[in-house]
């Protein structure tokens, strides 16, 4: 069986355009939906850490 490749992409509508984004980039992002996007994409349980 050939082993598949997936790419997670992210889009947004600007002025009724789909527009690409990272959200790891995106500074708008609640800290929640970066949580929550860091579960779907490895299954496990992360914790936002303030290394300032």
């Amino acid at each position: 069986m050939k082993k598949q490749k997936f790419k997670v992409r992210h889009f947004r509508l600007i002025d009724g355009k789909k527009v690409e984004f990272n959200p790891y980039e995106n500074e708008q992002l609640a800290d929640k939906c970066k949580l929550a996007l860091a579960f779907m994409i490895t299954g496990k349980e992360h914790v936002l850490v303030n290394n300032r």
